[in-house]
């Protein structure tokens, strides 16, 4: 039976919304600069989640799926994007151990937030997966409706994100307040851990598979 093109919008959204909300290394990025910058660090940051998920589904398309299964590739993609967790992660936890204070000016990126977003997304195998699997399912029923069913899909797979990720920065922002302030830097001390934790996580898959 054919979704249409508000079915497709709608079931994207919805199972976009399932995948956006798991924990994982983009949650912990947006929590943590959230607070660092403000909320709208998360709409930075999704956005460059965004564009990379637009050039993947036109690199589907293409019929490049082959390509981006091939083990290789995922273990460079894999690769470049565990070192950025890592060093995110170990950058923030040395700025929290020099700086008792001002924490907020110490450990915000050294990079666009959107450059942030593409590479985070880079650091998890799954993610790429994910695409080449149950994307690749999706687009196969959009493309029954030409651009305007891939675009439904698209679109309404990445207001999901845009949706989840901005209500964690305003969580994020609100941890940096004052009445916060006990436990914020705790916060952020579990936030640099977990994203060297899934730094060496996904590094794993590199070299073991």
């Amino acid at each position: 039976m054919s979704l249409g093109i508000w079915g497709i919008f709608i079931t994207s959204f919805l199972v976009g919304f399932s995948g956006a909300s798991s924990p994982g290394p983009m949650l912990t990025m947006v929590l943590t600069q959230s607070s660092i910058k403000g909320w709208f660090e998360s709409v930075k940051i999704v956005t460059g989640h965004a564009i990379l998920e637009g050039i993947l589904v036109i690199l589907l398309l293409l019929g490049l799926q082959p390509f981006l299964q091939n083990q290789v590739f995922l273990k460079i993609f894999s690769f470049l994007g565990s070192l950025f967790l890592l060093y995110m992660g170990i950058g923030l936890f040395v700025s929290l151990l020099k700086n008792n204070i001002h924490i907020k000016n110490a450990s915000s990126l050294k990079i666009p937030s959107i450059l942030g977003g593409i590479l985070v997304s880079f650091s998890n195998p799954y993610w790429l997966m994910w695409w080449i699997t149950i994307g690749v399912s999706f687009l196969t029923q959009a493309k029954d409706y030409l651009i305007f069913g891939v675009l439904s899909f698209y679109f309404g797979h990445i207001l999901s994100d845009y949706v989840w990720y901005a209500f964690i920065g305003l969580i994020g922002q609100g941890l940096s307040l004052p009445f916060w302030k006990r436990i914020y830097k705790v916060i952020l001390y579990f936030a640099s851990v977990f994203l060297i934790f899934f730094g060496i996580y996904f590094m794993r898959y590199v070299f073991v598979g």
